[in-house]
């Protein structure tokens, strides 16, 4: 299950705890089914099921967007400073840009705004995910708060020790705790979708028992 602790960056995989983690089962399959394949499984397409262990196993994604002088990454920084996570920037313009396909989900997102979001802004937000989401209005006056910034948490991120963070801070550690069940839930999915594939849909059959018996008590 990946885990991270307040001193592990984001991006370094964290090793699971024994009979933490719901995917060894299938890893244990997933490797057999190669072992004994001599190479055929690899030829039968059989790497998507490496793929989708390899989601499963990547390194926390946890993102922070906005658009230009949004703050982001100011708000990213302190982030590192308060407990050393090390999440990516991405200028949100670009990514939720009007006809722009979507991207691979990350683990957990952040929106910085620092002015009223424009209509892809909005739309952005408005998305459907999966994953958890928070919004944050970056260099608002608490005592002058703008309508649009109306039950967003507001942050400061200039300092890295400002009371303003703490709730973003609460924030990623819910988020981060519940990470296993999600990635979980996806690699689930993987599995139902790969079942009926031509080539590898009884292995991925096998490997969502296995899944599912992991969950078990």
């Amino acid at each position: 299950m990946p885990t991270v602790t307040r001193d592990t960056p984001l991006r370094r995989a964290a090793a699971p705890g024994p009979g933490a983690d719901p995917a060894a089962r299938v890893r244990r399959i997933i490797g057999s089914a190669h072992e004994h394949a001599a190479g055929d499984l690899e030829s039968r397409d059989g790497r998507v099921l490496d793929r989708a262990l390899a989601r499963f196993d990547a390194p926390v994604d946890l993102r922070i967007r906005g658009g230009l002088g949004s703050g982001r990454r100011t708000l990213a920084a302190a982030l590192q400073t308060r407990r050393g996570w090390h999440p990516a920037v991405d200028d949100l313009d670009v990514v939720a840009a009007p006809g722009r396909p979507a991207g691979c989900p990350p683990d957990v997102e952040i929106v910085c705004l620092r002015t009223a979001p424009c209509r892809h802004e909005e739309a952005w937000i408005r998305r459907p995910r999966a994953h958890p989401l928070l919004v944050v209005a970056t260099g608002v006056d608490d005592e002058d708060r703008p309508r649009w910034a109306g039950g967003l948490p507001g942050v400061d991120a200039r300092h890295p020790s400002d009371g303003s963070l703490d709730p973003v801070i609460a924030f990623l550690d819910r988020a981060l705790d519940g990470l296993g069940a999600v990635r979980a839930g996806r690699l689930e999915a993987e599995l139902h979708r790969l079942s009926v594939h031509d080539e590898v849909g009884d292995l991925a059959e096998v490997a969502l028992c296995a899944l599912g018996a992991s969950g078990r008590p």
